[in-house]
């Protein structure tokens, strides 16, 4: 998996490119949301428009993460699911957890309100 890593204003964006399983992206995802979060960032997008497969793996490290950063103040916001990932995460019954969003700029845009 790649991550690429940007700013919007106050929000930081994860653009997530690959699987997110386990052994392949998920050690990845955790590492960079921890470094965010140890250096104070606490409003996080993760893009799913580039991922096309997530395992059970993927979806621990998301809850787990998603913790994390609640327990910090934070938020992380979901962007640009994907048909596969959003059936993954509709079969874990993540949907109604996760604040997710069609678009990367309303994920973003909802950190303002």
């Amino acid at each position: 998996m790649r991550i690429e890593e940007r700013r919007v204003g106050p929000v930081t964006v994860l653009s997530l490119k690959g699987r997110l399983v386990f052994e392949d992206g998920d050690a990845d995802l955790r590492q960079k949301i921890d470094q965010l979060l140890s250096s104070g960032e606490l409003q996080i997008v993760a893009d799913f428009a580039g991922v096309d497969y997530v395992d059970s793996a993927g979806v621990g490290v998301l809850i787990a993460k998603f913790l994390s950063v609640r327990r910090k103040g934070g938020d992380l916001r979901l962007s640009n699911l994907t048909p596969r990932v959003t059936h993954v995460l509709e079969i874990a019954h993540l949907l109604t957890i996760f604040p997710h969003f069609r678009s990367e700029d309303d994920a973003v845009g909802s950190f303002a309100g």
